[in-house]
């Protein structure tokens, strides 16, 4: 179903987008990702804004499925790929993660930073095949926020490992904590399929 160009959270992220100038430095999400090493395969990066995790993905040779809910970050996103000549390796998706299913066992590596949908997190885990790791940050909630343990967006630190699916090992988990937010980040492997080789 194409997204309504009215979306709440369309225009609310086209809106903020559109007055912040891209910086496209990888998440140390991705950098871990490919520090530790991981399956080949495509990678699908969920919220993933004008990214330059998956640019760095891309020029590692990496097909990315880039997916975001505001058309002006994937635009932004599709000109620097452009300009690197990454153009061919990422597909810039428009859609609402809340409703968006990539399907099971397709990706290698699943990414998503800053955002939590608990649907989304679930549907991302089963887009993973075998062997393949699933990188995930979630806000645990903003400096000054009395009432960040109400916020459905945020994630208390150690939940998103909770969450998992059976058979995920985890290969690191950190909070993370800047001037105005802080944070929980995970990177887990999914189980291979039983009776493959290691």
């Amino acid at each position: 179903m194409p997204l309504a160009r009215d979306h709440p959270d369309r225009i609310r992220w086209n809106a903020r987008f559109k007055v912040r100038r891209p910086v496209f430095d990888p998440h140390p999400l991705a950098v871990f990702a490919l520090e530790t090493g991981f399956l080949p395969g495509p990678v699908l990066e969920l919220a993933c804004g004008p990214s330059g995790s998956a640019l760095a993905l891309a020029a590692a040779g990496r097909d990315v499925v880039a997916v975001d809910i505001s058309d002006v970050a994937l635009a932004q996103l599709a000109a620097e790929a452009e300009r690197r000549d990454l153009a061919e390796r990422i597909d810039c998706v428009l859609a609402d993660l809340t409703h968006y299913d990539a399907g099971p066992e397709r990706f290698a590596l699943v990414l998503a930073t800053r955002f939590w949908d608990e649907a989304a997190f679930r549907s991302g885990c089963r887009a993973l095949l075998p062997g393949g790791l699933v990188g995930w940050e979630a806000l645990t909630g903003r400096v000054g926020d009395d009432a960040r343990h109400e916020r459905a967006w945020y994630v208390e630190h150690g939940g998103l490992s909770a969450r998992l699916p059976e058979g995920f090992e985890v290969l690191r988990e950190e909070a993370h904590g800047s001037a105005r937010h802080h944070a929980t980040r995970i990177l887990a492997r999914r189980g291979a399929a039983p009776g493959a080789s290691e």
